[in-house]
């Protein structure tokens, strides 16, 4: 597979996995200042008002799945400044229109501020699970377990536990955990579609760490992709630097994943 397909597959993907998650949002999660989900141009933009996260307010895909005009940044814009969002992010994918993209970014005010590692790994010869935890695929029944322990690694609130938790059972997700004895101390999720999957949500509790667990989840989900047909498996994770923590990214390594890009994310702030 050549590296623009490539990039395609993993961009697009990715845009399914976040369709498919806001498709399974509990109602219960609405509210003046609820995250909010919006298409324009085959772009996804997740707008939360009040927050200046850069991951809850992104934009994610524009020029992927169709060509976008120079209108849409400011389209774009236009958004978030009506919910009054002072800051967010673009996740400038590859596609063809690449360089134009960023220099209407550019014109706007938007700045390169970090980048995504990419990568990729065929789902054949999966890697071997090898750890002294238990791991396996869960259903409905370990759902508040699965949120509990995304939430205490992640720190996130308690609306995204009833979110993560709404989405075990779903079409194209698989959600896993590793146990200690009988306790959930690791967890991870992938999504899959035709042949291609998303690898996330991983994560483990501090005091579990260097037991395998990362490496394990991560093999389990190889090998639930491959069985549901996917020929590529992609994640992400921070780019690599000096002075970063950087266990995910050789973890994923050794478990045959590759860097296939880096994917830069661009901020702007009123």
């Amino acid at each position: 597979m050549i590296a623009p397909r490539l990039a395609h597959l993993a961009e697009s993907i990715e845009l399914q996995l976040t369709e498919a998650f806001w498709a399974v949002r509990p109602d219960s999660i609405d509210g003046k200042n609820a995250q909010q989900l919006f298409r324009l141009g085959g772009a996804l933009l997740t707008v939360a008002p009040g927050s200046v996260s850069l991951q809850r307010n992104r934009v994610l895909g524009l020029g992927v799945e169709e060509p976008a005009a120079t209108q849409a940044i400011d389209q774009v814009l236009d958004i978030f400044r009506a919910f009054r969002v002072k800051r967010l992010s673009f996740h400038r994918s590859p596609c063809r229109q690449y360089d134009e993209i960023g220099g209407w970014l550019s014109a706007r005010g938007f700045r390169p501020h970090h980048a995504y590692s990419k990568l990729a790994r065929r789902t054949e010869d999966a890697p071997e699970l090898n750890s002294e935890l238990r791991v396996r695929r869960i259903g409905v029944a370990d759902a508040a377990a699965f949120a509990r322990v995304f939430g205490a690694v992640f720190a996130a609130p308690a609306a995204r536990h009833n979110w993560i938790a709404a989405s075990i059972g779903a079409s194209g997700f698989s959600h896993y955990m590793a146990f200690a004895d009988d306790r959930p101390v690791a967890v991870g999720a992938v999504y899959v579609r035709g042949d291609a999957a998303w690898m996330g949500w991983a994560g483990t509790v501090t005091r579990y760490r260097r037991k395998g667990a990362h490496a394990a989840l991560v093999a389990a989900r190889v090998r639930r992709a491959a069985e549901l047909g996917a020929k590529w498996i992609v994640c992400e994770t921070l780019e690599p630097r000096p002075g970063r923590p950087s266990g995910s990214y050789r973890n994923l390594l050794k478990s045959g994943f590759e860097q296939a890009y880096l994917r830069p994310i661009w901020a702007w702030e009123s």
